[in-house]
């Protein structure tokens, strides 16, 4: 079993640092790029929903609704950029309006209830004072290592609903994302369940939302969580920087796993205020550091060198590494 490892400090080491110009450019703001992934990513959604409606095959279905499942884990991915205020650092309730109507609430979460319970995250990550560490390593499934058989079944697990219902308790109750929300929360997201019940109604998208929206995010988003998860933190050979996993996705693994960035997550807790689409360049302004190789864990792969990773016994992956 995996057990909670004491970080020395959750701030950047000193000898990680990069140079006050480029880092001021990183870490611009890019209001409307994220707007307009958000938007982007909403456009497929209801292109594949429209494809596997009018084709009516049950091959195309399914394959409709996998893509589907990736942009919505994309659309999460944002809601991330969201918490961290990449909208408006000044307009803070117009951020999370937009962030709650376009990436929180469709998944039954807020803006501020995720962000609540992600700075706590960002503070004491890998350690007994984070929530989402404590939280996992109560489940056997996030208990490294554990045999390769093992990691794809319990890949299969989340891909068919398993362990559906109690994800869905564990981030909307117990994370507390979307529960003891302000007033003001609490009415958007009335109104937009209101809206939302009022439009599918209007238009009958009622079998639509249930076949392309809640079965996808019921089955194959849940596996891809899953695996996004492990990628962070779980199964290190090694402690990393600030106990976070950096995984270097292929291009069909970007589509199906890593959207937006988000595999780059080490970087993302050593510079959290970096816009998703940077963090690519962040990684390689890093890679030019000493300081950085000589920490950093940089796994090729969510299905060979991460599977890899949680699967090899630990004594031997910490000799190896």
């Amino acid at each position: 079993m995996t057990e909670a490892r004491p970080i020395p400090t959750q701030r950047r080491p000193r000898a990680i640092q990069l140079d006050r110009e480029l880092l001021a450019r990183l870490v611009r703001p890019a209001p409307l790029r994220l707007l307009l992934q958000t938007l982007l990513e909403w456009l497929c959604i209801i292109a594949l929903a429209g494809a596997a409606t009018a084709i009516a095959s049950a091959p195309v279905s399914v394959a409709c609704m996998l893509l589907i499942a990736t942009r919505q884990h994309a659309l999460l991915t944002l809601m991330h950029d969201f918490s961290h205020y990449q909208f408006s650092r000044q307009q803070r309730t117009l951020n999370d309006v937009l962030g709650d109507v376009l990436t929180a609430l469709p998944f039954f979460i807020t803006v501020h209830g995720f962000r609540r319970n992600h700075l706590q995250h960002h503070a004491h990550v890998a350690t007994d004072l984070d929530p989402n560490w404590v939280s996992s390593l109560k489940r056997a499934r996030y208990q490294f290592p554990m045999t390769r058989t093992r990691v794809w079944l319990e890949v299969l697990k989340h891909g068919i609903g398993f362990y559906t219902l109690a994800e869905l308790k564990r981030y909307t109750v117990d994370a507390g994302m979307a529960v003891e929300l302000p007033r003001a929360v609490r009415i958007t997201r009335a109104l937009f369940w209101l809206a939302v019940a009022g439009l599918a109604t209007y238009f009958e998208l009622w079998t639509a939302i249930l076949l392309y929206w809640l079965l996808p995010l019921a089955t194959f988003l849940m596996a891809i969580l899953y695996l996004r998860d492990i990628g962070e933190h779980y199964g290190m050979s090694a402690p990393g920087v600030l106990g976070s996993r950096t995984v270097l996705a292929g291009w069909l693994e970007r589509l199906l796993i890593a959207q937006n960035g988000v595999n780059f997550h080490a970087e993302h807790h050593l510079f959290p205020a970096v816009p998703f689409f940077r963090l690519r360049r962040l990684h390689r302004q890093l890679m030019q550091l000493q300081a950085y190789r000589d920490e950093a864990l940089v796994t090729r792969g969510y299905l060979s060198g991460l599977i890899d990773e949680v699967s090899r016994p630990q004594g031997n992956a910490m000799d190896a590494a």
